[in-house]
């Protein structure tokens, strides 16, 4: 979609829902393992209403989901809802899906409008994966388009599955767990090629200019610390945790990192607040949000002695 064309919103590939132009700012959410289409609408509600009370985001028309599932129609790749089962495909049939949710929504909104994807758990390793293989397959639709890649409590480097296996049968009361996307995190901690392929993906994103942050929760007893985090040059481990003061019964801890406030101040100020689309074409529409972060962070370091 050009500057040109009128700005409209157009149907989404969710039923009853529409993507809107307008804001400069879209947020593209994904679920965990066992979710189905919708269910981001409760479980990043916390996030969400901050967002909106306090960076100006409007839940109706800058909150998107992105998908497990989709298939060709009428020679294009199209977006379609999601059941619990799609969340257990192989890591690359996942991949495939949000690359596909990414770039449906990117050929749907003006051109300066920024993507965020925040995924959580299984989300956000599909999240970080999809996002890799959009940008990679089309680099010079995406320059600029695709602000940050947030996980959140998501076994991105991988998982031994244990505990993580009983957790999934607990929770979702499916006979196969995590199926084939826990054998291949399984696959992926246990091959040090595979975290060198995980390291370039973040890597790559960085370097295409889209901010890659990994928050974790030092209680989460499904997601360790060491399975979730690929801190940015001159960024250490300790600083992608937040510890959580809200458990949700039953969880292990794991879900508590969406209803933490910490996390949703530490998004805040990696996204930005809301800006109208068309003040973000002007020459000067203010400081970068992502400028301010990295500076205080750099601040930071100077303070504790870690560079000069």
């Amino acid at each position: 979609m050009s500057e040109d064309e009128p700005r409209q919103a157009v149907p989404s590939w969710r039923p009853g829902y529409f993507v809107w132009p307008g804001g400069r700012t879209k947020l593209i959410l994904l679920g965990g393992i066992g979710t189905s289409t919708g269910d981001t609408d409760r479980s990043f509600s916390g996030l969400v209403s901050y967002l909106a009370a306090q960076g100006g985001y409007d839940p109706r028309r800058d909150v998107l989901e992105a998908t497990y599932a989709g298939g060709e129609a009428s020679g294009l790749w199209q977006p379609r809802p999601y059941v619990s089962a799609d969340t257990r495909k192989p890591l690359i049939d996942i991949a495939e899906a949000v690359a596909g949710s990414l770039d449906w929504y990117r050929q749907r909104l003006p051109e300066p409008t920024r993507l965020v994807m925040i995924g959580y758990s299984m989300g956000g390793v599909g999240g970080l994966d999809g996002a890799t293989l959009a940008v990679a397959r089309d680099r010079k639709a995406w320059r600029d388009r695709l602000g940050a890649v947030i996980t959140l409590a998501a076994p991105v480097r991988g998982c031994s599955l244990g505990a993580l296996v009983n957790w999934a049968w607990l929770v979702t009361a499916e006979p196969d767990g995590l199926g084939a996307a826990g054998r291949d995190l399984d696959a992926r901690w246990k091959e040090p090629e595979e975290q060198t392929r995980l390291n370039r993906r973040a890597a790559f994103l960085r370097a295409a200019g889209a901010r890659v942050v990994t928050l974790v929760d030092p209680d989460d007893s499904v997601v360790r610390p060491e399975e979730g985090v690929v801190p940015a040059l001159g960024e250490r481990a300790a600083d992608l945790h937040i510890a959580t003061t809200i458990r949700r019964p039953g969880s292990l801890g794991h879900g508590a990192i969406l209803d933490e406030p910490a996390v949703w101040r530490r998004i805040l100020g990696i996204v930005g607040p809301q800006s109208d689309l068309a003040a973000s074409t002007r020459r000067d529409h203010g400081p970068d949000p992502l400028e301010a972060e990295l500076k205080a962070l750099k601040e930071r370091m100077r303070r504790e002695g870690r560079i000069k």
